[in-house]
């Protein structure tokens, strides 16, 4: 319960800079789903006349998908070294975070892959499976951004390292992941979901989640390998 809340201390103590980190994707998000709103797509309407409303927005669509993608790899590598450098009161752009993260991209990739399809057949087996798994693998970015490990040695690193950890980091991730599901539950309930200031809320609450359950997993990381930073 302590470090749940040093967590909240941590990210609200330095708001302004984690929110700027998030800001390129927040805004890459939003982008996408106003293009996507303002082609009026429905059920009712045929392939053809899907694909024909598509093909002026295409390119666009296109661009901001590859961008969004590359940097939301990017960005779980750019918040392990921005944690370390706000918690070593080290200077460190926005722009180095996430050069930082591109330069490990591709072990980045292929461990974000292999962990979403775990926690994909988690969250099958009646949701919480999904919640456990992702605890247990959270720490996956930073055996990749501070030792250099490919993708499914960090995986495995993370899963053995936050055993004795397990049930504490299950419960924290079921507050943050949880926190996302219920309130899209609830927009979507609403019929709320495709309106544009419910899906920026939404993005919000995506990345005001993600960022204190992974500085909760870099601070478990760095208790475990003070030397290895």
């Amino acid at each position: 319960m302590n470090q749940f809340f040093y967590t909240l201390s941590f990210c609200l103590k330095h708001f302004s800079y984690l929110f700027v980190l998030a800001l390129p994707l927040i805004t890459l998000e939003f982008a996408v789903s106003y293009l996507v709103l303002q082609l009026d797509l429905n059920e009712n309407m045929s392939n053809d006349l899907i694909i024909e409303s598509i093909q002026p927005v295409a390119i666009q669509l296109a661009v901001l998908g590859i961008v969004s993608m590359v940097l939301s790899i990017a960005f779980y590598g750019a918040m392990m070294v921005a944690f370390e450098a706000l918690t070593s009161n080290q200077d460190l752009s926005i722009n180095q975070a996430y050069l930082m993260g591109l330069r490990k991209f591709f072990p980045l990739l292929w461990s974000s892959i292999a962990a979403s399809i775990v926690y994909g057949l988690g969250l099958l087996l009646l949701v919480l499976p999904g919640f456990y798994l992702f605890a247990r693998l959270g720490m996956y970015p930073a055996y990749i951004m501070f030792q250099n490990k490919r993708a499914f040695e960090s995986l495995g690193l993370a899963w053995n390292d936050s055993d004795k950890e397990g049930t504490k980091l299950f419960l924290i991730t079921s507050v943050f992941i949880g926190l996302q599901l219920v309130i899209g539950l609830i927009f979507g309930f609403l019929a709320i979901d495709t309106n544009m200031v419910a899906i920026l809320v939404l993005a919000l609450v995506k990345y005001f989640t993600l960022i204190p359950l992974f500085y909760l997993f870099y601070s478990l990381y760095k208790s475990l390998h003070p030397n290895n930073i």
